[in-house]
């Protein structure tokens, strides 16, 4: 009931105006009222948990179709960014640059059978986008490489020692 309310039933009633002002507004929450209160805040930020892990981060795939196998097998080892070519801590190790949505098997089996570790760049990422164009072949610095998909480079003590394009791929790393 509103204050003006109250007001006029205390006048109709012959009561003191602004005690039963001080009567309604002292009245404390019962204890019943309280526990729902709480019930009702805990499922709501259970409900805005849940919602932000679906839509918001991907952390709960409820909906998801893949199994984990599935999951675990899409996941590629040593991926880094094409500008942390020459930063990597092995003294010498590959740098593999190809395009996830194109690919090439073969020569991603030749790769993955190399004895130095090989770190993989994906061009389709659009981090490493300004590395593509003509081959540049052996550079001085990580800014003037451009490769085209599939590039494989040998890297020694932070310097390109050899660049293979894919036909070389295909003929030198077998």
């Amino acid at each position: 009931m509103g204050r003006e309310l109250r007001r006029k039933e205390a006048k109709r009633t012959g009561k003191n105006v602004k005690e039963a002002q001080k009567l309604s507004q002292d009245k404390p929450i019962s204890t019943r009222n309280f526990i729902i209160i709480i019930i009702a805040l805990i499922i709501l930020l259970v409900i805005t948990y849940v919602l932000t892990g679906i839509f918001a981060t991907k952390d709960i795939k409820w909906f998801s179709k893949k199994t984990n196998e599935e999951e675990t097998n899409n996941i590629v080892k040593n991926r880094i960014l094409a500008s942390e070519s020459l930063k990597q801590l092995d003294e010498n190790y590959y740098v593999y640059y190809y395009d996830t949505t194109k690919e090439d098997y073969e020569i991603t089996n030749i790769v993955d059978g190399l004895s130095d570790p090989v770190y993989k760049v994906d061009l389709h990422d659009d981090f490493n986008s300004n590395f593509i164009g003509e081959s540049s072949g052996i550079v001085d610095t990580i800014d003037d490489l451009r490769v085209n998909n599939p590039t494989v480079i040998k890297v020694s003590s932070e310097k390109i020692t050899a660049f293979y394009t894919a036909e070389e791929i295909k003929e030198l790393l077998k």
